[in-house]
């Protein structure tokens, strides 16, 4: 139920007063409620958690800002949200560094990925030593430095214990929403943070050991979690090709032994008549292994660009087992990338990439939408169509912000249902943490229930492993 919880600590932030009791109650709703129907759920909370009508404004942009639904009275228009932004911006640059005016610029136009590395860049991760200052201090000064700015920029008087009724009454909707994508963003810093400190039991070093050139010589460079590992393909890439062309190598030996069969008793008496019928040679019976067709579906918009990166470098080693591979890219249009692969290097094979994505099927957008990147997806396969024998492998955050939706599901999901219906298989790596599925404009669920089966993918072993191992599933 981190969720809801994370939910409340949002609501309580503006000074709404969530207690206790309210908060199970909340939890008590979202389970049996869930989020198929958002409109009811937002209802059902509201009514949990809401006591006062006067605040019913803050909680309905929250709601719709947290959970990405469009079904409640306050609307902020896309005009007056730009100047806000462009007010607050403004603001932040005059005030601090340009450093801190970049990460904000990124938090507030939803490019999170981007402003999550600008703060590990601030933490030292890249260059080494943080001047002694925790992670949790570092976030905690930057946090309450970004607020300021929001106080002054829209003459809020500082609160003590949260905002009162009447400054909570006094706020734009537009305004509210900038503090939410704040608060939003610190939440998820918080979250890895506190999972970095979890799994290692010491917290996030500050030395040199942890940067990817030293990560590439230990054990654990699979293992790091790919919200916080280095996003710098040209330090990733050859890392990946030396263990790809490891993997690739144990798979070719698997399957070489994966072709023997039973013993084929007619052809062994056959061969060693000329030895009287004693079976001093043996002759095993051959089995035929087709070579799966394999699509991969790679999700480059800016919430997960940097690990499609790393995603498009394995495909390219898994060809060396694969030769029916395909590889198509997609943010709101799709593109079939499947001739860069036929390049004779990993450096002409991301160039060739580039000069694709220069000719896409429609005018790319800023934002994913998995809705028309499916559609324009059957348009590029019509001429080989997808078979019983097809596994499409789809790595994305399934974050369907700009997709229609029809019947209570976002029609994206339609397309994932055909899909099912089509091939062997349909498996969606998902590196985005399993608390922030279905939240948001996160369709993770209507995906499953379209029949794709959903994984966590947390490391580039993960990622490695499903994409060596198809054949064994």
């Amino acid at each position: 139920m981190s969720v809801i919880l994370n939910f409340i600590a949002l609501l309580r932030f503006f000074g709404l007063p969530v207690s206790p009791s309210e908060t199970i109650t909340a939890q008590k709703t979202y389970g049996i409620l869930g989020v198929d129907d958002k409109y009811t759920l937002g209802v059902g909370l509201k009514s949990s958690i809401i006591k006062r009508n006067e605040d019913s404004e803050i909680f309905e942009i929250c709601f719709q800002k947290f959970f990405g639904s469009n079904l409640i009275s306050t609307q902020i228009q896309p005009s007056d949200s730009e100047q806000t932004k462009e007010e607050f911006l403004n603001q932040v640059y005059s005030t601090s560094s340009s450093e801190i005016g970049a990460i904000t610029d990124n938090v507030i136009n939803n490019h999170i990925p981007e402003a999550i590395e600008q703060v590990r860049n601030m933490l030292g991760f890249q260059e080494g030593g943080g001047g002694g200052i925790s992670p949790e201090e570092l976030i905690s000064d930057l946090q309450q430095q970004l607020m300021r700015s929001v106080y002054r920029t829209f003459n809020i008087e500082v609160p003590i214990r949260g905002l009162t009724p009447v400054q909570r009454s006094q706020l734009r909707p537009e305004v509210v929403s900038i503090i939410m994508d704040l608060q939003m963003f610190f939440q998820r810093l918080s979250s890895i943070i506190n999972r970095v400190q979890s799994e290692k039991g010491k917290g996030i070093k500050n030395d040199k050991t942890e940067t990817p050139e030293a990560l590439f010589n230990l054990n654990n460079f699979l293992l790091e979690d790919l919200n916080t590992v280095s996003a710098t393909m040209k330090n990733v890439k050859a890392q990946l090709l030396e263990i790809g062309k490891i993997l690739a190598s144990r798979e070719r030996r698997r399957r070489k032994r994966a072709k023997e069969g039973k013993l084929d008793f007619r052809r062994t008496f056959r061969k060693n008549l000329k030895n009287n019928g004693i079976p001093v040679e043996l002759v095993q019976k051959k089995k035929r292994i087709q070579d799966p067709d394999i699509i991969i579906l790679n999700d480059v918009s800016g919430s997960t660009r940097w690990i499609a990166d790393w995603f498009f470098v394995i495909t390219y080693t898994a060809q060396q087992v694969y030769k029916k591979i395909r590889i198509f890219e997609f943010d709101n249009t799709s593109v079939d990338v499947t001739t860069a692969l036929e390049r004779n290097t990993i450096e002409l094979a991301l160039e060739k990439r580039e000069k694709i994505w220069k000719k896409p099927v429609r005018s790319r957008r800023i934002h994913s939408d998995y809705q028309d990147s499916f559609e324009d997806f059957f348009t590029l396969i019509k001429y080989r169509p997808i078979t019983r024998r097809t596994t499409i492998l789809i790595l994305g955050d399934c974050r369907d912000y700009e997709g229609m939706w029809e019947h209570d599901r976002p029609i994206s999901s339609i397309y994932i249902e055909k899909m099912v219906q089509l091939t062997k298989d349909v498996i969606i790596l998902n590196p985005e943490s399993e608390t922030l599925w279905n939240a948001g404009d996160s369709v993770v669920k209507y995906y499953q229930a379209a029949g794709a089966r959903v994984f966590h993918v947390a490391t580039l072993k993960d990622l490695l492993s499903f994409v060596f191992e198809l054949k064994k599933s």
